[in-house]
């Protein structure tokens, strides 16, 4: 049995169009010419002269002519040579643009990698998945324990440039991306309402709704290797990552979970179809649009990371991949930063975009908006570990290690002040037992609502939640109460509008088969009983307010709480326990001035 200590937060329309597409800090860089400008520029000079003597009709076309090659190879616009923005738009009109919603996340990978196919392998000792594309072979890793829902303060992870083989390799070349994709809370949909203004009250907007981190591990087909070869390779290499990454776990993703993290970064709806437009991609009610960053000097890699995951946009998603190269030879390992932001509304993206500009510039790195590649900023930033391009201008191969902030719905303050969180909704379905008062589990419900939570509550007191449901109005719309035994259906929530189901109905069984995912349900006990401890030793979180005697031994039995849960009867009535895995926190509910008022103190009676 062990207690420890959470660690506390930091102090906290009309159409617009986005800013420009070169946002570079500090003095500009004029780039270079290429040999083939100076060549084009060399037959525009002389193209005037080779038809001096053969009308005047002809001599206006090779004028006009070497006047259109002189702009092409020496004009330029937005930080970038026209030739170049030609290629772009060339490119832009000419490719498939849209994705049916009917395609899923399949489709998806075949619209940003052709040819890419997800196989079921086995990989480092155990069942994984491969998403096999012409250029090579790629795992995918959550980071992180997903049975561990208890907050434990910000974690520090290895950069991509880190876990790559010691050069020179044995093997066929690989590239690693630490992919990270952060929402705030409250959330742009909740910010204005009730629920979403009492979470600013509590957190001061500084601590992230969530947070994931995948690695994406791709090994290169080379001449001379086979896909047996590069499955072998890419096994050994992954295994070896594991064992790097020391006490936070890797474990690779199998073929659903691969294309179910897919769709879930992608923000993909399946019920409308995606589309890309020149500055952004629409992907349902969210326009997204992606960032080139180039990070001056590796000392600011670390610190900008942190500032871009909390840009206040409604999710976004940095990618950081190193590694030679898709089809390069062994060498330098260049590193690059693409971030995606996703907002509702064009101008809450130029908000966001501004945002990245400013925390840029003020640690000397530049941004360049992928102003008709925004398909290609969407595959840049999936886990497809595929380098986006070369390292910054000044040569920056990243920092050796990136620290990840805590992250989750805030339950409430530890005897230090800091924050005691909880990772309420993840990318499976998650149960939750609260023994104590209804206002407690309210207090819970409005603060789940600011993390972006549709809420459905089945109650056999619907009187009692009558003022509640009142009083926190979601802009969303109205709170569902239904009587005990209506059925709820299977439906699921996505990672930016999961889904808490709150059971007030009495004694219920523990749930035989994983729900959805995205799903949280709060089970809520006035009173515990024998006819709730199976319940609750299943429960993957425990909230507990304080227990009489014979509840504290029931639930010490259940939880294996051993002598802490004499503690459970000696709490302040304001005070709960939160138990996961038998680790055991404590927690003031430190109820803000919003939620005294809709819902009173939160205090078992």
């Amino acid at each position: 049995m062990t207690a420890t200590m959470a660690g506390g937060p930091a102090p906290a329309p009309a159409r617009q169009p986005l800013p420009p597409l070169w946002m570079p800090a500090g003095r500009r860089r004029r780039p270079r010419l290429r040999a083939g400008q100076v060549a084009v520029g060399q037959v525009a000079v002389a193209l005037p002269l080779a038809v001096v003597g053969r009308g005047g009709a002809v001599l206006v076309a090779a004028g006009v002519t070497a006047g259109l090659l002189t702009a092409a190879v020496a004009g330029r616009w937005r930080g970038r040579w026209l030739f170049e923005w030609l290629a772009v738009g060339l490119s832009h009109l000419l490719r498939r643009r849209t994705l049916a919603r009917a395609d899923g996340p399949a489709g998806l990978l075949d619209l940003v990698a052709p040819g890419a196919v997800v196989h079921p392998v086995e990989l480092a000792g155990g069942p994984a998945a491969v998403l096999d594309d012409p250029t090579g072979l790629t795992a995918v890793l959550e980071v992180g324990d997903p049975g561990d829902l208890l907050g434990g303060g910000p974690r520090a992870l290895p950069a991509p440039a880190a876990l790559l083989p010691a050069a020179p390799p044995d093997g066929p070349p690989v590239c690693v991306q630490l992919l990270l994709v952060a929402a705030p809370a409250p959330g742009p949909s909740v910010a204005g309402g009730t629920a979403g203004t009492s979470y600013r009250q509590l957190t001061d907007g500084r601590l992230a709704g969530w947070t994931r981190a995948v690695l994406a591990v791709r090994v290169l087909r080379v001449d001379g290797w086979s896909d047996e070869d590069l499955r072998r390779a890419l096994s050994g290499t992954v295994r070896r990552i594991a064992r790097r990454l020391g006490p936070s776990t890797a474990r690779p993703l199998g073929e659903a979970a691969v294309l179910r993290a897919v769709a879930e970064f992608a923000h993909l709806d399946d019920a409308r179809p995606a589309r890309e437009s020149w500055q952004a991609v629409r992907t349902g009610e969210l326009l997204q649009c992606s960032l080139r960053v180039r990070p001056s000097a590796a000392p600011t890699w670390a610190h900008l990371v942190s500032r871009l995951l909390a840009t206040p946009a409604t999710a976004t998603t940095v990618s950081i991949c190193a590694g030679p190269g898709t089809g390069a030879e062994a060498g330098p390992a260049p590193s690059g930063i693409t971030v995606r932001l996703a907002g509702p509304t064009s101008a809450q993206l130029a908000a966001a975009v501004q945002s990245v500009r400013l925390s840029a510039e003020a640690l000397g790195a530049g941004v360049r908006r992928l102003d008709g590649e925004q398909l290609a900023g969407l595959a840049a930033t999936l886990p497809l570990a595929a380098l986006p391009g070369a390292p910054g201008p000044d040569g920056a191969d990243g920092p050796a290690e990136l620290t990840v902030d805590d992250a989750g719905l805030m339950v409430g303050a530890n005897r230090h002040g800091g924050a005691v969180t909880v990772r309420l909704f993840r990318p499976e379905a998650t149960r939750v037992m609260l023994v104590g008062g209804l206002r407690a589990a309210q207090l819970l419900t409005v603060r789940a609502m600011a993390l972006g939570a549709a809420v459905v509550v089945q109650t056999a007191r619907p009187r009692a939640w009558e003022p509640f449901v009142r009083g926190v109005a979601a802009p969303a719309g109205a709170i569902p109460v239904l009587p005990p035994g209506r059925p709820v259906g299977d439906a699921a929530g996505t990672s930016l509008r999961p889904l808490l189901l709150v059971l007030d109905v009495g004694p219920v069984p523990a749930e035989p088969a994983p729900g959805p995912p995205w799903r949280s349900t709060l089970v809520v006990r006035d009173e515990l009983t024998a006819a709730d401890v199976d319940a609750l030793a299943r429960a993957d979180l425990a909230v507990l307010q304080p227990l009489t005697s014979a509840e504290a031994g029931l639930a010490g039995t259940a939880l294996g709480l051993g002598g802490s849960a004499e503690w459970l009867t000696r709490i302040r009535e304001d005070m709960v326990a939160v138990v996961n895995r038998r680790a055991l926190r404590w927690a003031l509910l430190s109820p803000t001035p919003i939620e005294s008022q809709v819902i009173g103190r939160p205090v078992r009676r």
